[in-house]
């Protein structure tokens, strides 16, 4: 049904109540849906309600990856997997992202690539909300990396174009791959990142 909705990471909104249901639907209130499939276990959907009217580019060039999937993204991965520490957010630490602060690192996040042939640099929209658990924003400046949030991260302000929400119920499979998965963490970098071991590569489909 047009009308339904799913529940996405920070919607007050109930879900649909089966399977059949779910896959069915090709709108979030009037937003696409799109899903990641890792090409390895685990192999469930990760579901991301795309943003369109808020962010317009991004949905363009995210549905022209999906359209030319045969092609483009090959090198499509997930390849950074930062847990969220224990400490995040508390009180009891400084009000910094470093040097023994309570943002980190780890900085609660997953982050991938769109990469392709076609294009490396995808303009950044005015639509940054403070980034709550389950957007998923553009990382930097350019480029076609993304990451989804696994906390709040109040600490960014408003730097980050959100283009997208994932489904809520999708949340705990992107949790468990920083939990179950080899982790490398780069010390020598400024700031710390920790990536995964083997980076995941990724189908993304239209739903």
């Amino acid at each position: 049904a047009g009308g339904s909705r799913l529940r996405v990471a920070g919607d007050s909104h109930g879900g649909l109540e089966t399977p059949q249901d779910r896959a069915e639907v090709a709108d979030v209130g009037g937003q696409s849906v799109i899903a990641l499939f890792l090409d390895e276990k685990p192999k469930d959907a990760i579901r991301i309600a795309v943003l369109d009217e808020e962010c317009p580019l991004a949905a363009e060039f995210i549905s022209w990856i999906v359209d030319n999937q045969k092609t483009e993204c090959h090198a499509c991965t997930i390849y950074r997997g930062e847990p969220v520490p224990s400490y995040w957010g508390s009180k009891d630490y400084p009000d910094r992202w470093d040097n023994g602060g309570r943002w980190g690192p780890p900085y609660a996040l997953i982050q991938g690539g769109f990469l392709n042939t076609r294009q490396d640099h995808i303009q950044r929209e005015n639509h940054r909300p403070q980034v709550k658990r389950g957007m998923v924003a553009w990382a930097g400046l350019e480029g076609v990396h993304f990451f989804v949030a696994l906390a709040d991260h109040p600490e960014w302000g408003h730097e980050h174009t959100v283009w997208g929400r994932v489904f809520e119920e999708d949340m705990p499979t992107l949790d468990m791959l920083v939990k179950t998965r080899e982790l490398n963490v780069l010390k020598r970098s400024n700031p710390v990142v920790t990536n995964f071991a083997n980076p995941m590569h990724f189908t993304v489909v239209r739903m």
